[in-house]
Protein backbone atom coordinates (compact mmCIF):
# COMPACT_ATOMS: atom_id res chain seq x y z
CA UNK A 1 0.00 0.00 0.00
CA UNK A 2 2.99 1.95 0.81
CA UNK A 3 4.19 1.67 -2.24
CA UNK A 4 1.23 2.53 -4.09
CA UNK A 5 1.01 5.95 -2.70
CA UNK A 6 4.82 6.62 -3.34
CA UNK A 7 4.20 5.79 -7.26
CA UNK A 8 0.75 8.07 -7.30
CA UNK A 9 3.05 11.04 -5.64
CA UNK A 10 5.77 9.92 -7.82
CA UNK A 11 3.52 10.69 -11.22
CA UNK A 12 1.94 13.71 -9.56
CA UNK A 13 5.19 15.08 -9.23
CA UNK A 14 6.03 14.64 -12.49
CA UNK A 15 3.03 15.99 -13.64
CA UNK A 16 3.67 19.06 -11.77
CA UNK A 17 7.49 19.18 -13.55
CA UNK A 18 6.02 18.66 -16.80
CA UNK A 19 3.47 21.65 -16.27
CA UNK A 20 6.12 23.62 -14.70
CA UNK A 21 8.61 22.99 -17.64
CA UNK A 22 5.82 24.16 -20.17
CA UNK A 23 4.51 27.10 -18.53
CA UNK A 24 8.58 28.38 -18.29
CA UNK A 25 9.14 27.63 -21.80
CA UNK A 26 5.90 29.66 -22.76
CA UNK A 27 7.16 32.40 -20.30
CA UNK A 28 10.55 32.48 -22.16
CA UNK A 29 9.24 32.61 -25.67
CA UNK A 30 6.46 35.19 -24.74
CA UNK A 31 9.54 37.37 -23.49
CA UNK A 32 11.30 36.15 -26.21
CA UNK A 33 8.91 37.99 -28.73
CA UNK A 34 8.51 41.32 -26.58
CA UNK A 35 12.28 41.44 -26.91
CA UNK A 36 12.27 41.09 -30.38
CA UNK A 37 9.02 43.21 -30.98
CA UNK A 38 10.12 47.44 -31.64
CA UNK A 39 8.60 49.76 -29.49
CA UNK A 40 7.83 53.16 -29.65
CA UNK A 41 11.20 54.12 -27.97
CA UNK A 42 13.03 51.57 -30.22
CA UNK A 43 11.55 53.87 -33.50
CA UNK A 44 12.41 56.80 -32.05
CA UNK A 45 16.09 55.95 -31.38
CA UNK A 46 16.35 54.34 -34.74
CA UNK A 47 14.63 58.09 -36.57
CA UNK A 48 17.18 59.62 -34.51
CA UNK A 49 20.01 57.38 -36.09
CA UNK A 50 19.18 57.76 -39.43
CA UNK A 51 18.94 61.38 -39.42
CA UNK A 52 22.05 61.47 -37.51
CA UNK A 53 23.76 59.64 -41.07
CA UNK A 54 21.53 62.15 -42.89
CA UNK A 55 23.44 64.91 -41.36
CA UNK A 56 26.94 63.23 -40.96
CA UNK A 57 26.89 62.86 -44.77
CA UNK A 58 26.76 66.44 -44.97
CA UNK A 59 29.73 66.47 -42.94
CA UNK A 60 31.52 64.34 -44.05
CA UNK A 61 31.22 65.24 -48.05
CA UNK A 62 31.34 68.96 -48.04
CA UNK A 63 30.27 68.75 -51.98
CA UNK A 64 27.02 67.69 -50.66
CA UNK A 65 27.15 70.33 -48.32
CA UNK A 66 27.53 72.74 -50.91
CA UNK A 67 24.91 71.49 -53.08
CA UNK A 68 22.43 71.98 -50.50
CA UNK A 69 23.02 75.13 -50.30
CA UNK A 70 22.86 76.19 -53.46
CA UNK A 71 19.93 74.79 -54.07
CA UNK A 72 18.24 76.60 -51.06
CA UNK A 73 19.40 79.72 -52.48
CA UNK A 74 18.77 79.11 -56.06
CA UNK A 75 17.48 75.48 -57.22
CA UNK A 76 17.16 76.65 -61.03
CA UNK A 77 20.65 77.52 -61.23
CA UNK A 78 21.45 73.74 -60.20
CA UNK A 79 23.07 71.74 -62.76
CA UNK A 80 21.68 68.40 -64.00
CA UNK A 81 24.63 66.60 -61.42
CA UNK A 82 23.71 68.84 -58.90
CA UNK A 83 20.36 68.25 -58.74
CA UNK A 84 20.51 64.76 -59.11
CA UNK A 85 22.70 64.69 -56.11
CA UNK A 86 20.42 67.10 -54.12
CA UNK A 87 17.46 64.54 -54.77
CA UNK A 88 19.66 61.66 -53.74
CA UNK A 89 20.19 63.12 -50.53
CA UNK A 90 16.71 64.80 -49.99
CA UNK A 91 14.99 61.31 -50.53
CA UNK A 92 16.85 60.13 -47.57
CA UNK A 93 14.98 62.53 -45.83
CA UNK A 94 12.07 61.83 -47.12
CA UNK A 95 12.51 58.22 -46.67
CA UNK A 96 13.07 58.61 -43.09
CA UNK A 97 9.94 60.13 -42.68
CA UNK A 98 7.95 57.65 -44.49
CA UNK A 99 9.31 55.38 -42.02
CA UNK A 100 8.07 57.22 -39.35
CA UNK A 101 4.76 57.25 -40.95
CA UNK A 102 4.73 53.51 -41.48
CA UNK A 103 5.85 52.86 -37.78
CA UNK A 104 2.85 55.35 -36.62
CA UNK A 105 0.24 53.75 -39.08
CA UNK A 106 1.33 50.23 -37.89
CA UNK A 107 0.85 51.48 -34.04
CA UNK A 108 4.24 51.49 -32.93
CA UNK A 109 5.33 55.03 -32.89
CA UNK A 110 2.62 56.21 -30.55
CA UNK A 111 0.53 59.47 -30.91
CA UNK A 112 2.86 62.07 -29.11
CA UNK A 113 6.14 60.84 -30.42
CA UNK A 114 4.53 60.35 -34.22
CA UNK A 115 3.03 64.11 -33.47
CA UNK A 116 6.73 65.59 -32.47
CA UNK A 117 8.50 63.55 -35.38
CA UNK A 118 6.01 64.82 -37.93
CA UNK A 119 5.98 68.44 -37.01
CA UNK A 120 9.73 68.57 -37.39
CA UNK A 121 9.60 66.79 -40.68
CA UNK A 122 6.78 69.07 -42.04
CA UNK A 123 9.41 71.99 -40.52
CA UNK A 124 12.55 70.70 -42.40
CA UNK A 125 10.18 69.90 -45.45
CA UNK A 126 9.28 73.22 -45.74
CA UNK A 127 12.77 75.08 -45.60
CA UNK A 128 13.87 73.13 -48.23
CA UNK A 129 12.57 73.97 -52.13
CA UNK A 130 9.53 73.05 -53.42
CA UNK A 131 11.10 70.15 -56.21
CA UNK A 132 12.76 68.28 -53.19
CA UNK A 133 9.36 66.95 -52.19
CA UNK A 134 7.77 67.49 -56.02
CA UNK A 135 10.62 65.38 -57.83
CA UNK A 136 10.97 63.08 -54.59
CA UNK A 137 7.13 62.28 -54.64
CA UNK A 138 7.44 59.39 -57.58
CA UNK A 139 9.56 57.66 -55.33
CA UNK A 140 6.79 56.76 -53.17
CA UNK A 141 3.61 54.41 -53.56
CA UNK A 142 1.49 54.84 -49.94
CA UNK A 143 -1.26 56.94 -51.37
CA UNK A 144 -1.92 57.87 -47.47
CA UNK A 145 1.77 59.08 -46.92
CA UNK A 146 1.94 60.83 -50.37
CA UNK A 147 -0.97 62.84 -49.56
CA UNK A 148 0.00 63.57 -46.12
CA UNK A 149 2.65 64.90 -47.05
CA UNK A 150 1.15 67.01 -49.99
CA UNK A 151 -1.32 68.94 -47.49
CA UNK A 152 2.10 69.38 -45.13
CA UNK A 153 4.24 70.39 -47.37
CA UNK A 154 2.50 71.86 -50.61
CA UNK A 155 -0.78 72.97 -49.00
CA UNK A 156 -2.92 70.62 -50.75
Amino acid sequence: MNKDRFQIYASLAEIVSALAIIISLLYVASEFRRAETLTSRGVDSILFERTAESNAMLVESPDLADVVIAAARDADALSETDRLRYLAYQHIFFDIWEMAWVYHEDGILDEETWGEWDMWFVAEAKRRPDFSWTESRRHFTGQDFLRHVDQSVLGE
